[in-house]
C-alpha cells in the first residue's frame, strides 16, 4: 500500500503508561486499521494494537455465584491463590516497532499530526 493511498487515520496524543508520561495514537476515523498505539518509554518501542483479532487461551479466576474469586483449597506459592479456569477469548494482534526509523515511518503514514512535539520529547535520539 503506497503512502498516497493510505489515509491518515490516527492522532498523536499525550497519555500515561504504567504511571509514566508518554505519547500514544488514537483512531480518528472508523476505517483506521488499529485500535490503539502506545509508545513504551522504558523500552523505546511502539506497541501497535490491530483491529484484527485472534482466539487465544487465557487464565481467569473462577468466580462464585456472587462474582467473588473462589480461593484455592491448597495454597502453593508458585500458583495463584484462587482457582483458575482457562477460557478461549478474542484478543487483538499486537506489533512492536523497535527501530526509531520504523517508528517515524509509522507515524508519518498514519498520524494526522506526525510532527507533534510529544514524539521528540519521549523518543531518545
Amino acid at each position: 500500500m503506497s503512502e498516497q493511498n493510505q489515509p491518515k487515520s490516527m492522532m498523536i496524543v499525550s497519555q500515561d503508561y504504567m504511571d509514566q508520561p508518554t505519547f500514544g495514537m488514537i483512531p480518528v476515523t472508523n476505517d483506521c486499521p488499529f485500535v490503539e498505539v502506545v509508545f513504551l518509554p522504558n523500552t523505546q518501542q511502539l506497541a501497535v494494537m490491530s483491529k484484527t483479532t485472534k482466539e487465544t487461551f487465557h487464565f481467569f479466576s473462577r468466580l462464585d455465584d456472587n462474582g467473588d474469586p473462589i480461593p484455592a483449597k491448597r495454597r502453593v506459592e508458585t500458583r495463584a491463590p484462587y482457582k483458575q479456569e482457562r477460557k478461549l477469548i478474542n484478543t487483538f494482534y499486537e506489533y512492536y516497532l523497535k527501530d526509531a526509523k520504523d517508528i517515524r515511518q509509522f507515524l508519518d503514514l498514519f498520524a494526522i499530526n506526525p510532527d507533534s512535539n510529544l514524539v521528540d520529547t519521549f523518543m531518545k535520539k
